[in-house]
């Protein structure tokens, strides 16, 4: 018998997409991606971008003789929308870690700056091995500055994170703005990275970028919350009756992790992002 080799179009029809799906596995931050290497397979649930062509073919395989019998067409295998079946991809991506650290003449200044120093050189040892990149934002005075481009090299990192002045004011505000400007730059370049900003300051801002400081951190914030960047908080201020940073006001508003730190410390930042990246 003389079948053509021919399969329904109607039923294999699909509109190629890139859907990404993130999961971490142990410091490995992976992603299902139609660009990845195919792992497994699984039921489809809404339309099916990715055939997985081999288990659609066995999972047929049982009703051929059935199928055959019933159609009136001669056909090399006979495929129902219920054979589909959809691949899982994996491929590795990577961490963007951008620390912006609050530099200001407010108590504790030196000892942010430290810690955070040591923390990025901990993190910078094996960032290129895990594919991840580590940046450095220090605001003080009446702006925040990029001190460490996004970088997986220990050299660099020390070498530009080697003298870092402290004092001033705190430009709370220009640091919300110039750390979304640099991830906006980086997710544009390539938006499969997991954008992480780890925020260390007593978070009193007193320096306006034109008008109202406060208002404009939380103008900020909300562009960053909108751009999805994970954003963690660790607020420095020191143990009063009288609060006057925002910084518990700004998680709570845009869902950013928080964490009230007294004693802050390179070991201290290091496990929060190692918790991240978990």
């Amino acid at each position: 018998m003389d079948y053509n080799t021919k399969i329904n179009p109607n039923i294999i029809k699909f509109k190629v997409r890139d859907n990404i799906y993130r999961y971490g596995s142990g410091r490995h931050i992976k992603s299902y991606s139609k660009r990845g290497r195919y792992i497994k397979f699984k039921y489809p649930k809404g339309k099916v971008t990715d055939i997985a062509f081999d288990a659609t073919f066995r999972k047929a395989s049982i009703k051929q003789k059935e199928r055959r019998k019933k159609s009136k067409k001669k056909l090399a295998i006979y495929l129902e929308k219920e054979d589909l079946m959809e691949k899982v991809r994996e491929k590795k991506i990577s961490s963007y870690i951008l620390f912006v650290v609050d530099a200001s003449g407010s108590m504790g200044a030196m000892r942010r700056m430290e810690a955070a120093k040591g923390a990025i050189v901990s993190l910078l040892l094996d960032a290129y091995q895990k594919r991840n990149k580590i940046g450095m934002i220090a605001f003080r005075k009446d702006k925040a500055e990029l001190i460490l481009p996004f970088t997986s090299s220990v050299e660099l990192g020390e070498k530009l994170l080697k003298d870092l002045p402290t004092g001033g004011k705190t430009p709370l505000a220009d640091a919300f703005v110039k750390s979304y400007e640099v991830f906006d730059r980086e997710l544009r370049k390539n938006p499969n990275i997991i954008p992480i900003m780890i925020v260390i300051s007593d978070f009193k801002p007193n320096v306006a970028i034109s008008k109202d400081y406060i208002k404009e951190v939380f103008d900020a914030c909300e562009k960053i919350a909108e751009r999805e960047i994970n954003v963690v908080l660790i607020d420095t201020e020191p143990q009063s009756f009288i609060k006057i940073g925002i910084g518990k006001e700004l998680a709570d508003r845009f869902g950013f992790k928080y964490y009230k730190i007294d004693d802050l410390s390179k070991d201290t930042i290091v496990n929060i992002c190692k918790d991240l990246l978990n």
